[in-house]
């Protein structure tokens, strides 16, 4: 029991460090959002190409939170069955 309270203490601080790595990178991408890329030349595309990397970080990194929120709903519900 005392091994599962770690693991389910890890996986709730890696979910919070997940949350704030979203937090971070969707408020980078909405500070580029905010300016209209034109991909008319370098510059834009570079704008363009940096703004297409944040959302597909943003988009793994919720996707590795919603796991890891699965994961630790059920560990909460075994844990919950047992007591």
């Amino acid at each position: 029991m005392t091994i599962m309270t770690v693991d389910v203490s890890n996986r709730i601080d890696d979910l919070c460090q997940l949350i704030a790595r979203t937090n971070a990178l969707v408020t980078a991408a909405e500070g580029l959002c905010k300016d209209v890329i034109q991909v008319q030349d370098q510059e834009g595309r570079l704008r363009f190409e940096r703004l297409a990397h944040l959302v597909a970080a943003t988009a793994e990194t919720v996707r590795v939170a919603r796991e890891i929120s699965g994961e630790l709903a059920l560990c909460l519900s075994h844990a919950s069955e047992g007591a």
